[in-house]
């Protein structure tokens, strides 16, 4: 298993970002093409002041990664015991 340390030097250091597949809170799964690279995110003053959880109910975390999600243009977070694949390349399939 990836530990949270591994997959963010891995979003941190990714010339176009990862792909991170999940299962959402609510069971479904989710395909998230994220980066936390400087050069690929907004400007300093746009970024979280916190990777704790912000929803009211859940509770607090260390193991939320907070990533900028390159296809919606917002942060989001996935739980690192949710994760299915990280793939520091993008799938073929996504390309075409």
């Amino acid at each position: 298993m990836m530990t949270k340390e591994s997959m963010t030097k891995m979003l941190r250091e990714s010339e176009d970002g990862c792909e991170v597949t999940f299962n959402k809170v609510d069971g479904t799964e989710r395909i998230m093409w994220c980066t936390l690279n400087p050069a690929l995110m907004p400007k300093i003053e746009e970024k979280p002041k916190t990777d704790k959880p912000k929803k009211e109910g859940l509770p607090e975390s260390n193991d939320h990664v907070v990533a900028w999600d390159l296809e919606k243009s917002a942060w989001r977070s996935f739980r690192c015991d949710s994760l299915i694949m990280f793939n520091k390349n993008r799938s073929k399939l996504k390309n075409q």
